[in-house]
């Protein structure tokens, strides 16, 4: 692929301008191109320089809605599975139990009011195999991924809010996922 192509570079430059900032990401990109076949210190690299980018030039919500749309959508198949555990559970306990004996690489927990899903590890293949930490803003993409897999699988609106990270030196990930009142 030529400069410029990988997924990653491609999501955020939709996400820019799908929230007002085309001009904004269209520099950004050209200036720090990115190829597909970048190997692991070039993409923590970019990584690193995007991070930055929008913390110095963006306010935080803003920050966190573009991360969130860049997200990776989860696969179909795969929260297909998740969401015949909700259908077939009889309360939010019973989906926890159903969906952590799914042994998916990840666990849910649920307190009375919200669900929590944790991972023992950073799982995007993005920067995961580096054990440099990076900002918030690079862990926003989860709450996207988390927001899209739970609005499929509860069938409702959800709030989500990135408690711990992995990339930003914690033992583990943990979102927290609210059905919207």
């Amino acid at each position: 692929m030529a400069k410029n192509e990988d997924p990653n570079m491609m999501r955020l430059l939709e996400s820019m301008e799908k929230h007002g900032q085309k001009e904004a990401g269209e520099k950004y990109t050209n200036e720090n191109s990115l190829e597909a076949a970048a190997d692991i210190n070039e993409k923590i690299e970019w990584a690193k320089k995007t991070c930055a980018f929008l913390e110095d030039n963006f306010d935080d919500d803003t920050v966190k809605a573009i991360r969130m749309d860049c997200a990776c959508g989860p696969q179909y198949e795969w929260i297909q599975s998740v969401k015949d555990a909700y259908d077939a559970s009889t309360g939010p306990e019973d989906f926890v139990e159903k969906t952590n004996a799914l042994n998916l690489g990840y666990w849910l927990e649920y307190d009375g009011t919200s669900f929590f899903l944790m991972y023992p590890q950073c799982y995007c293949d993005f920067v995961n195999q580096v054990e440099d930490t990076l900002t918030k803003t690079w862990c926003y993409c989860t709450l996207g991924y988390s927001k899209k897999m739970f609005e499929y699988v509860l069938g409702k609106e959800v709030e989500v809010e990135l408690i711990k990270s992995v990339k930003l030196g914690d033992k583990e990930c943990r979102i927290k996922i609210t059905e919207k009142a």
